[in-house]
């Protein structure tokens, strides 16, 4: 597959004047670097790519947007990450449709997935995370995570909006292995809009999520991709017309955006509604260009070692009288981060990120919810 023609080309000389050290100590020196010498056919030894999607969603159609290129100047402009081999594919060209533009980037991220490329893609509204999802249909045990103030499904008769897209998703993808919802608010989100979600669901309300920040890491291990709105941020954090007066903190998401960038399993990472209504403020991009740094400093310290491979993992059986069989955990004895193993039906075993709580459990004799949900999901897709 030829990407080039999908996009207009990153014009690195515009930034340069606006780093506030020398150039080739940015973010941006060591993109160019990387992205200048590339070729068609040499993206094997490629780790992240970025992805610019210019457009916001109006109504049946869409509209241009400058939002990424006004992030990129932000996020060229801070420290380098030392050797990273990271390129920037620049803005996706704008198709003849609305549906266009989402199978574009549903192809560009399908291909980039398949050569093992983690896919950062900024600007536009979050409508867009629709194509992404779209490019993994093929996938029974996708996962993805969105971060946000609300759950953005239907609410009536609508036409495909960033404040309804999740509705879509459910639609083309019935059989959703999880989806979590990180970050909401209660008092926008009624209870029974989770009945229109699919899949597994671990949802973290925002103040259950401050209670303990670390709760989200093993959600963000098993996702595939994850969607942030900047809707997600208190609005005296990142400033836009909606004007909430909670939200995550800017140290929060950074964090959060950290643990995503260090899940082994995340192959998508979409950044959106930056311009909620208006044009974003320098405070807003300043933020935003500081999150997707930090899942990039989480992607430098992914530990690639699996629970299945043995080497640097302590196992811990538990047994349950009600199994038959033990639960066996995997506590990776560097990082502290915890696995359950799911054996299925047909002896399939898989394993998935959990908590030290949910040892804690088990030790007590009590089946953690989770791990159950996890084998009746994966007994349903192997039968």
């Amino acid at each position: 597959m030829n990407l080039f023609p999908y996009f207009d080309a990153v014009d690195f000389s515009q930034y340069v004047d606006d780093v506030p050290f020398a150039w080739k100590y940015s973010m941006g020196a060591t993109i160019e670097k990387n992205t200048v010498k590339l070729q068609e056919g040499r993206l094997k030894n490629i780790e992240l790519a970025i992805v610019g999607v210019p457009f916001n969603s109006k109504h049946d159609d869409f509209k241009r947007t400058a939002t990424p290129d006004k992030l990129r100047k932000a996020f060229y402009g801070l420290a380098g990450v030392g050797k990273l081999n990271i390129i920037d594919l620049g803005n996706l060209k704008a198709s003849t449709s609305h549906k266009g533009n989402y199978l574009a980037l549903r192809d560009v991220v399908d291909y980039l997935s398949e050569l093992d490329i983690v896919t950062i893609v900024f600007g536009g509204s979050q409508d867009y995370s629709y194509g992404i999802c779209q490019a993994f249909q093929s996938n029974p045990f996708f996962s993805f995570s969105a971060i946000d103030a609300f759950l953005d499904v239907k609410k009536g008769v609508e036409s495909l909006s960033s404040t309804n897209y999740l509705s879509q998703v459910f639609k083309a993808l019935p059989d959703l292995f999880q989806f979590n919802l990180l970050a909401y608010q209660s008092h926008y989100v009624p209870d029974v809009y989770f009945e229109k979600t699919k899949g597994i669901g671990v949802h973290l309300r925002l103040g259950k999520l401050r209670d303990n920040i670390a709760d989200a890491e093993p959600v963000l291990r098993n996702s595939d991709f994850l969607t942030f709105d900047m809707a997600a941020l208190k609005s005296s954090e990142a400033p836009n017309s909606l004007n909430l007066p909670n939200g995550l903190y800017a140290d929060e998401a950074c964090q959060l955006l950290k643990y995503a960038g260090a899940s082994n399993r995340l192959k998508v990472f979409g950044l959106f509604g930056l311009n909620i209504g208006e044009e974003p403020g320098e405070l807003s991009l300043n933020l935003a260009a500081q999150l997707v740094w930090y899942f990039v400093q989480g992607y430098l310290i992914r530990d690639r070692r699996k629970p299945e491979q043995g080497d640097g993992f302590s196992v811990y059986s538990v047994e349950i009288p009600e199994l038959l069989a033990p639960l066996v955990f995997y506590k990776n004895d560097t990082t502290g981060q915890w696995w359950v193993q799911v054996q299925a039906i047909n002896n399939e075993t898989r394993y998935f990120a959990c908590s030290e709580k949910d040892y804690e459990v088990a030790s007590s004799n009590e089946i953690p919810e989770l791990w159950l949900k996890y084998v009746q999901k994966t007994d349903e897709i192997v039968k």
